[in-house]
């Protein structure tokens, strides 16, 4: 399986990691973190948006131009409707065609899958904390378990996904984790310290 911190500078990776450890060395709460370099390959989204913009091409086209047949009016819009998709579905264009609510409900959805597979508690603690992050809408989602979510202030994981959202526009990804990771971290150890047996 490829890391995919591997996306990150050495130095980036090597801060993440030190977070990571710092995050799970501070409580007795279960903390992962997990990255992806996509939530969806999102792989409908040039065809729909190709689709549009040839049709729209194309009545455009029929508007201006009238007098052009129906067979070539059907040649402009084929040969469009194949072009776009092949533009469109280049992957810094593809993930800039689809909306953000579908970005972060195709985030949501992987965190809660990745969190079923590894996080969930096979003992009576449910304090278990997912820091999920998908790299290509840079955006991350928090899954908390039932006691972790009940022994912080209501609104703090909004809060942390938020400043983490803002540092990693202003000051990059790598930024942005590393600060949500501590403060994930912070909350946690001041629920849940860590023990010193």
């Amino acid at each position: 399986m490829v890391d995919p911190l591997h996306l990150f500078s050495s130095n980036d990776r090597e801060r993440i990691r030190r977070a990571v450890a710092d995050a799970q060395r501070g409580t007795s709460a279960k903390f992962a973190f997990a990255a992806i370099p996509a939530s969806d390959h999102y792989a409908w989204f040039p065809v729909v948006w190709a689709a549009v913009a040839a049709l729209v091409a194309t009545g455009a086209l029929a508007i201006l131009r009238p007098y052009l047949s129906i067979g070539m009016g059907f040649s402009v819009n084929a040969g469009l409707f194949v072009a776009l998709c092949l533009v469109f579905d280049w992957w810094p264009i593809r993930v800039r065609l689809v909306p953000p609510h579908f970005k972060h409900a195709a985030l949501a959805n992987a965190a809660h899958r990745s969190y079923a597979a590894h996080l969930i508690s096979k003992d009576d603690e449910h304090n278990g904390v997912m820091l999920f992050v998908s790299l290509a809408e840079r955006h991350l989602q928090i899954v908390a378990e039932r006691d972790a979510h009940a022994s912080v202030p209501a609104g703090t994981w909004d809060k942390i996904v938020a400043d983490a959202a803002t540092a990693m526009r202003r000051t990059g990804v790598a930024d942005g984790l590393v600060g949500a990771i501590g403060a994930c971290g912070a909350a946690l150890a001041a629920a849940f310290p860590a023990s010193n047996t």
